[in-house]
């Protein structure tokens, strides 16, 4: 079984993004998975074009910027997009942690249940503590947002369904909601409780809900 990860590492939005997808790959690589590691530089729309292509992976994680047609890489450089390369996913579970392309990018790809993709609809938010921007591993203020978003794929690592997958990371979005909702210590913790609301009523799975890794 093959996995494709894609890690741009240029500002700090994608250096969270990177980091925690640290974790998703370590939990693959305990499974005996095959990773692709597309990390910084390598992150670009020839690299990952040819690997697809190439390696015909079972499931591909994309991380980086995006937009309602396109995700990005190193540099904001287009990896995939609606009109032009988005059929290379057809053949993969797609999950992009990425802004808003389960708006256009991701139903043009599981149009006709032809493939599975899970993204967010609209921008994906996340709360970050600046004293950890050099250890992003460490911040608990990104912790809860990390977490909820890398159940997607830890959950389709395991074996589950597209659809339970999806759901699950949704309750662990919900349950990190509803700890900070009640949480009085921190002022900030309110503002973080309706972003990990607002990515969980933005996440969708489209497509093949029923795909699986086997």
């Amino acid at each position: 079984m093959k996995m494709i990860v894609t890690r741009p590492q240029y500002d700090i939005t994608t250096k969270y993004l990177s980091v925690w997808a640290g974790e998703v790959i370590n939990f693959a690589q305990k499974k005996k998975i095959e990773v692709i590691d597309l990390f910084k530089d390598k992150a670009n729309k020839n690299d990952f074009t040819g690997r697809v292509k190439k390696l015909k992976p079972d499931i591909i994680f994309l991380n980086g910027h995006g937009n309602d047609d396109c995700v990005t890489g190193h540099d904001e450089e287009k990896l995939v997009e609606a009109g032009d390369n988005y059929d290379i996913l057809r053949d993969a579970i797609t999950y992009a942690l990425s802004c808003n392309s389960g708006k256009i990018l991701g139903p043009k790809v599981a149009e006709n249940n032809e493939a599975t993709y899970i993204g967010y609809k609209d921008k994906f938010i996340f709360v970050a503590d600046s004293n950890y921007s050099t250890r992003p591993q460490d911040d608990p203020r990104a912790k809860p947002f990390m977490e909820a978003s890398n159940q997607v794929m830890i959950s389709l690592l395991k074996g589950n369904r597209a659809g339970e997958a999806s759901e699950k990371s949704k309750n662990k979005f919900k349950e990190h909601f509803m700890k900070l909702s009640s949480s009085q210590a921190d002022p900030d913790s309110l503002q973080a409780a309706q972003c990990l609301w607002w990515n969980m009523r933005n996440q969708v799975c489209l497509g093949n809900l029923d795909a699986e890794l086997k």
